[in-house]
This record gives C-alpha cells, sequence and structure tokens, in this order.
C-alpha cells in the first residue's frame, strides 16, 4: 500500500505537460490580441504628435504674417493663394489675404463685411492659413486650417 500512496502523489504533485501546452497556447492568444494594441497605439500616438507639429508650424506662421506691416507685399490680396517656406520640410502652407473696408463697426459686428475697392482703402485684413503635412508615413490626410484679422498699427 505504500508503494500506490506514493505514485499517487508523485502523479499529482505537479502539471503535466499538455496542462503547460494548453496554458501557453492560452496565453499566446492574449499576447496577439494585445500586440494588436500596441501597433495602434504607436500609430496613434504618432498622428498626435504630427497634429501637434502641424498646430505648431501654423502658429508660427501665422505669427510672422502678423508680425509684417499692414501695407507688407506678402500682406496683398493679389496673386491669393500665396506660399510660404515652412519650417518643418513636411509641411506646406499656403495663405490668402482678403481686404476689408469696414467703416460702421455695428454692422461688421453683424457679419456684413465689405470688401476693399482697392488695396489702399482696406482697414482690415483676413488672413486665412492652410498648413498640410505632406508626411507620407501615417495613415489619413493633416490639413490645419486657421484664420486671423490684421488691422493697422
Amino acid at each position: 500500500m505504500a508503494g500506490s500512496e506514493t505514485s499517487s502523489a508523485r502523479n499529482s504533485a505537479g502539471f503535466t505537460l499538455i496542462e503547460i501546452l494548453v496554458a501557453l497556447v492560452i496565453l499566446s492568444f492574449v499576447a496577439l490580441g494585445i500586440a494588436g494594441l500596441f501597433t495602434h497605439a504607436v500609430k496613434t500616438n504618432a498622428s498626435g504628435h504630427d497634429y501637434a507639429l502641424l498646430a505648431t508650424e501654423a502658429r508660427f506662421a501665422l505669427e510672422t504674417l502678423q508680425a509684417l506691416p499692414f501695407d507688407h507685399a506678402d500682406l496683398t490680396a493679389a496673386g491669393s493663394p500665396h506660399s510660404m517656406a515652412p519650417v518643418n520640410p513636411n509641411f506646406t502652407i499656403t495663405y490668402t489675404i482678403v481686404d476689408y473696408d469696414i467703416n460702421n463697426w455695428q454692422e461688421a459686428s453683424a457679419g456684413s463685411w465689405t470688401e476693399a475697392a482697392t488695396p489702399g482703402d482696406a482697414n482690415v485684413k483676413r488672413i486665412t492659413m492652410t498648413v498640410a503635412s505632406t508626411n507620407q508615413v501615417l495613415e489619413g490626410r493633416r490639413v490645419f486650417t486657421v484664420s486671423s484679422l490684421k488691422i493697422p498699427g
């Protein structure tokens, strides 16, 4: 009897090879599912980084135009859309200028804006800038458009 107790204790002391293989198969399916999440997270993180660079590029370019004098050649409505050299070569920058002659600010606040007949009549310029990513690695088209007003002075 003592021999049979020893063999049954020996059989129940650990895992069998089949149990270990089943556990490894289950673990590998879980690991494959998690690996897919990691690749998605990397793409999402890269996309967010691209959008942040895009917004920074647009802000820098718009601030550059805002720093120019009101009658500067780069701020003329003629020849729109204009292009601008980006800091980051992965982007393209285009912008348009519209000259307005606003004499009654109450009408303007209601949305009635009259375009200036000649550039010399303008007292407000609307700058609309579009910055686009040329990065082909990421999926989708990344475009950032921002508009700003410039007044003389």
